[in-house]
């Protein structure tokens, strides 16, 4: 997949930090309620004319942790480990990875993983562990979505290329209703040859439409 470039240019009269998420994967049903992290957060950017770019390089990452208090709003997610995975297509089988739990942590088991048929997606597969015992880690990757695993599954991912824009101060892994954040910027690069897009905040604190283009050398 190709890298790709979201350029965010402040026309309001204000200074702003942007944040970006990605859309929710498409989960199997037994991964149960998912919720979105925020993904990226950028410095501040000047009233009027400041701007700034998030750049997206389309590598994908399983990734596992531990943590006591249940999913909610307004936590911060702790990752302990994760696994490059390939997307599985016509040419080529998905990755399926395999967690489990060693001296009270998750982690990956690297010489476990298997491979599936499903297109545009990979997969977890969790061990038998006691769901009731959680050591957090120090955040690495951090993650796009979480949900709470349960022992014994298969589930099965499949990533979008869908992206939101919004504004706000808030730390890179902390989970947010999207909804509630007040305007957003929809970008979907879904089936578009493109590899730039470019959104604009103007002065009455809402998004101009998103312009689409390709990327220069």
């Amino acid at each position: 997949m190709a890298d790709l470039k979201i350029v965010i240019k402040n026309k309001s009269d204000e200074v702003q930090q942007f944040l970006i998420f990605n859309d929710v994967p498409a989960f199997s049903q037994n991964a149960g309620k998912a919720w979105t992290n925020v993904w990226g957060c950028s410095p501040a950017v000047g009233a009027e004319s400041g701007n700034t770019i998030f750049g997206i390089h389309e590598t994908f990452f399983a990734v596992c942790g531990m943590q006591k208090k249940p999913l909610a709003t307004d936590l911060t997610v702790e990752t302990s480990d994760c696994e490059a995975v390939k997307l599985g297509s016509e040419k080529i089988k998905a990755t399926m990875v395999a967690m489990k739990i060693e001296d009270k942590g998750a982690v990956f088991d690297k010489h476990a993983t298997k491979e599936f048929e499903k297109n545009g997606s990979f997969g977890i597969n969790t061990s038998d562990y006691d769901m009731t015992e959680y050591i957090p880690e120090e955040e690495d990757v951090v993650p796009v979505a979480v949900w709470q695993a349960k022992p014994n599954q298969d589930y099965h991912i499949t990533p979008k290329q869908v992206y939101y824009i919004s504004t706000g101060k808030f730390l890179a892994g902390l989970i947010v209703d999207v909804a509630k954040l007040g305007q957003t910027a929809t970008i979907d690069f879904t089936g578009r040859k493109e590899t730039v897009a470019t959104v604009c905040l103007n002065n009455q604190l809402s998004y101009e439409p998103v312009q689409y283009s390709f990327g220069s050398d």
